[in-house]
């Protein structure tokens, strides 16, 4: 299995940044994210996960459908000083994949009618809605992303692929409650510790 991030994509070209993200990154739901003593700050952005389900590669976006079985509503989590001082042409993993900085919910099986670009993940900390947003308002159609990324990576059953859905970064600090909602259900729950 590998976690595909995709970060400031316009819909029209291969996103910006594009990175992978090591399974040991991600926490599920109910378990509680511990704040690294690698860095001060640590923010995150309200994102959406695509389970693939088949094995594909140079994807036709007309078939990519057929490829994504689930949708779950997550957060990336970067370490905001290391980004800084690493921020260059080369993206850091440092800052965006070390070991909890993908905090993904339940996933929900998706069928052909399903609009995920217009699906809706907003995220919360402590009952408070701080970000969220869809794959349209980022101007991205998941078909079209498939294919790109297919384009590069051969997608097996099990890959993951996680589309930041805003610019907002939520601050995360000891003692917070996050919350991820896909449309109104409440799918993502990770205290901060």
């Amino acid at each position: 299995m590998k976690i595909i991030g995709v970060k400031n994509g316009d819909g029209r070209e291969l996103p910006q940044q594009v990175y992978i993200i090591a399974d040991s990154a991600v926490i599920r739901t109910n378990k509680p994210f511990f704040l690294p003593h690698f860095a001060k700050s640590f923010t995150g952005r309200a994102a959406i996960a695509l389970h693939i389900d088949r094995l594909g590669k140079h994807i036709e976006p007309r078939f990519a459908h057929r490829y994504c079985g689930a949708i779950a509503p997550a957060i990336t989590v970067e370490a905001h000083e290391i980004d800084r001082l690493l921020e260059s042409e080369q993206h850091s993993a440092m800052a965006h994949s070390f070991d909890g900085a993908l905090l993904m919910g339940d996933f929900s099986p998706i069928n052909e009618e399903s609009n995920i670009n217009s699906t809706n993940v907003c995220a919360l900390s402590n009952g408070k809605p701080m970000a969220g947003g869809n794959l349209e308002n980022r101007g991205l159609d998941y078909r079209e992303l498939i294919s790109q990324l297919s384009t590069y990576f051969t997608l097996k059953m099990g890959d993951i692929i996680v589309v930041e859905l805003d610019n907002v970064d939520l601050q995360l600090n000891m003692g917070d409650t996050l919350v991820a909602n896909l449309d109104d259900t409440p799918q993502l729950t990770i205290r901060v510790k």
